[in-house]
């Protein structure tokens, strides 16, 4: 089981500290970095972190993080694979998205019937994963074929 922390390293030359997402994993530390700088002002003494926004931030990320990592068996991992599988998990494409686009173009050529059957079966798909957003790399063979299995 993966533990997260938003956490700051070292200062910067120009005075800020960039804010990571310390993962451990197996009693190995990695590290995630965000896009988020902070100031001594938006530290307390022990170093951590107290700005609210920047904690909400962190806080839903790390969220996003372990909703991700609760659909994998990550036990055997390496940290280095569950920060790699996080860092890819961003830029995943939205296999929803390019549905509905589809689906568009379909309606576009005059071809609603066929764009209604595809338009339902992905509606089924996004009930059977829990989102509106189902991504590409959620469409594992085994996965597909759960989702056939319980549509029958």
């Amino acid at each position: 089981m993966a533990i997260f922390k938003a956490i700051v390293r070292t200062k910067r030359k120009d005075g800020f500290y960039q804010v990571y997402i310390r993962c451990v994993h197996n009693r190995k530390p990695g590290y995630i970095k965000t896009d988020k700088l902070v100031t001594d002002k938006q530290l307390d003494r022990n170093g951590d972190i107290n700005d609210p926004f920047l904690n909400e931030y962190c806080a839903r990320r790390i969220l996003e993080f372990t909703q991700g990592l609760n659909r994998k068996e990550i036990g055997k991992w390496t940290v280095k694979q569950v920060v790699d599988f996080l860092a890819m998990e961003d830029e995943d494409l939205c296999f929803s998205d390019y549905a509905r686009l589809h689906i568009d173009r379909m309606r576009d050529r005059g071809q609603v019937r066929n764009a209604r059957n595809y338009e339902l079966a992905l509606q089924h798909l996004e009930r059977y994963a829990g989102t509106t957003r189902v991504m590409f790399a959620q469409l594992t063979s085994t996965w597909v074929n759960n989702w056939i299995g319980k549509g029958a």
